[in-house]
């Protein structure tokens, strides 16, 4: 019976049109009768139709546990993998290529985005600039994201750490592009436009949960007055934002160890403070948690402060292996009680050109404190090029993912983590979407 099975299955990967070609999805040899299409990643889902053996519908994406297919009428919808196979190519995961886990720092130009990617899930922590505010197909997010995983239709976990611009402005693109299914944030209102956006895209994202950290199964009302984008958003809360871990996939899962929608002066003292354990292996994503007013690292956390709550609260869960550095680089973080809990050997800054309070980041002071305790990468530092007899820096290139030559800062030095199955961590620029 497997033999037979094996026979056909590649009989159907050469037999074309009618027949499943590359990136298509067939039923396993178990399958005697069908496997059910259901509209979601989820048995308590509508079934949309039926896979029959000598079926096969077109793979489109993947979550953890099902594939989304396309049939051959059109249909989109999800089928378990422990009942299907891919014919002729590979799944999208596969693209990690020997990883079990990528992260990806986007070079947005002054601004933060975080794309991580697992073999069973995808994650994207911030999306956001202060100078490359490009949407619809020059989206340089989530230029990226498809650059570096074709074929990806879902974003599993959505993560706002704090709603200023430069954290949150290219995100609603992203729910235009891709289903999402978590949305997480401290839901601390911003009544700016870039906020209304987000907020209007995040309640329109058919079957997302969205959490923050108010209030569990509740719903509350946000209204704007600006004029780019107005009106009442009615806010529809899922499970609450707590201590909780949250499973992403095998072997990975997330815990929020800072959270607050307290109403503060600063957004900057709500930033989500999220630690992603991928295998063996720690990654900690600071947002714009604070330290205090601009200091030097020597100085110790303000009281009050993100970086003493977090050491007062729990200093032990810190520790990293990697750390994606707090606002910027800038002295206002990354002090060095604060640097000591971590323990990092990986540190990551994602800035550019814009100047906070005329001061362009990264900090001298914070980049040398960071040399000092292991290997910096920055998305606004890169090696020399040339082109043709002249000789070049990152802020001269244009030359970006998304449209060529725009002129516009950023895309010069993606940085991304790899994590292989054993725990073998390396990181360097990704030139391959530059």
């Amino acid at each position: 019976m497997r033999a037979l099975t094996l026979c056909i299955l590649l009989l159907l990967s050469l037999l074309g049109a009618s027949r499943a070609a590359a990136d298509d999805i067939v039923p396993s040899e178990r399958v005697s009768s069908a496997v059910l299409v259901r509209e979601g990643p989820s048995t308590d889902t509508a079934i949309l139709g039926r896979l029959r053996p000598g079926d096969s519908a077109r793979l489109v994406g993947e979550v953890s546990g099902w594939y989304r297919v396309e049939l051959p009428d059109g249909t989109h919808g999800y089928v378990s993998k422990a009942w299907t196979l891919v014919i002729g190519g590979t799944p999208p995961g596969e693209a990690l290529t020997g990883a079990a886990y990528k992260v990806h720092v986007i070079d947005v130009g002054t601004g933060l985005a975080i794309f991580v990617e697992g073999r069973d899930f995808a994650l994207l922590y911030d999306a956001g600039s202060q100078d490359d505010l490009h949407d619809g197909d020059e989206n340089r997010v989530v230029a990226y994201i498809e650059a570096v995983r074709p074929g990806l239709a879902r974003i599993d976990h959505l993560i706002l750490s704090h709603p200023h611009k430069d954290h949150l402005q290219l995100m609603p693109d992203v729910f235009r592009r891709f289903e999402v299914g978590h949305v997480w944030e401290s839901g601390r209102v911003n009544k700016t436009d870039g906020y209304c956006h987000f907020l209007k895209a995040a309640m329109s994202e058919p079957g997302a949960q969205y959490h923050d950290a108010i209030a569990a199964n509740a719903t509350r009302s946000v209204t704007f007055t600006g004029s780019g984008c107005n009106g009442a958003v009615t806010v529809r809360e899922s499970a609450m934002m707590d201590a909780a871990p949250v499973s992403l996939g095998v072997g990975a899962r997330m815990r929020f160890l800072y959270r607050d929608p307290a109403n503060h002066s600063d957004p900057n003292e709500n930033s989500v403070v999220v630690r992603l354990d991928l295998g063996s292996r720690r990654i900690l994503l600071a947002g714009d948690a604070e330290g205090g007013e601009r200091k030097p690292p020597s100085e110790p956390p303000e009281s009050g402060s993100v970086e003493a709550k977090l050491i007062a609260c729990c200093a032990a869960d810190l520790k990293s292996d990697v750390l994606i550095v707090g606002h910027h680089g800038s002295l206002t973080s990354s002090r060095r009680a604060f640097l000591d809990a971590v323990g990092a050997s990986i540190y990551a800054v994602s800035s550019g050109p814009y100047p906070y309070r005329r001061v362009r980041l990264p900090d001298d002071e914070i980049v040398a404190e960071l040399q000092e305790r292991g290997e910096v990468l920055r998305t606004d530092k890169s090696d020399l090029f040339r082109t043709g007899d002249e000789m070049g820096s990152c802020e001269m290139r244009t030359r970006k993912i998304g449209p060529d030559a725009d002129e516009t800062p950023g895309g010069c030095d993606n940085i991304v983590i790899t994590i292989g199955g054993s725990g073998a961590m390396t990181a360097d620029y990704n030139p391959a979407v530059d």
